[in-house]
This record gives structure tokens, sequence and C-alpha cells, in this order.
């Protein structure tokens, strides 16, 4: 969250979408209250619908910086926080 706050917040150019891996979108839903993420999230049932299914890894967590053309900028948290950094 501190990252999130500190770069991602308050940046016009990046969104932070979260593609849950959850078994169920009731799970994710309990999980992202629990936590109180303020981001968007893709729920299991919604992966087909979102288009974000050939970006999704099996591990977790996994950051990803996608530009609005859906061509790969960053992969990995450093490497996606450092770019980020740069807009």
């Amino acid at each position: 969250m501190e990252s999130y706050n500190k770069k991602i917040a308050p940046n016009d150019m990046v969104e932070f979408i979260h593609f849950s891996l959850d078994r169920t979108s009731a799970a994710a839903l309990k999980w992202a209250r629990e936590e109180n993420f303020p981001w968007a999230h893709v729920l299991p049932d919604k992966h087909a619908d979102s288009g974000l299914g050939k970006y999704a890894k099996k591990f977790v967590p996994y950051y990803m910086l996608v530009d609005k053309d859906g061509k790969i900028l960053a992969e990995g948290s450093q490497a996606v926080f450092a770019m980020v950094d740069d807009l």
C-alpha cells in the first residue's frame, strides 16, 4: 500500500488494476474489502470479459506495466515502480 499511495495513486498516467486469482469472486471481494484496497478489481468470473487474461500470471503478487495499446513496458515490482517514477 505504501508504494501504491506514494507512486501510483497521485499519478494520472497510471491506473492500478488487480487481476484476482482467488478461486471465487466472493473470496476476492471479501479480501479486497477487508484490506480496503482502493483500486479496480477484475474478479474471477469476469476474467474472460476483461481482455486482461493474456497478461495473467499464475503467481502473486505479480506487477506488470502495460501501455494504452497493450504493450508490456515493464514486469516485476522493481521494474514497474522504477518506470512509474519516470512517467
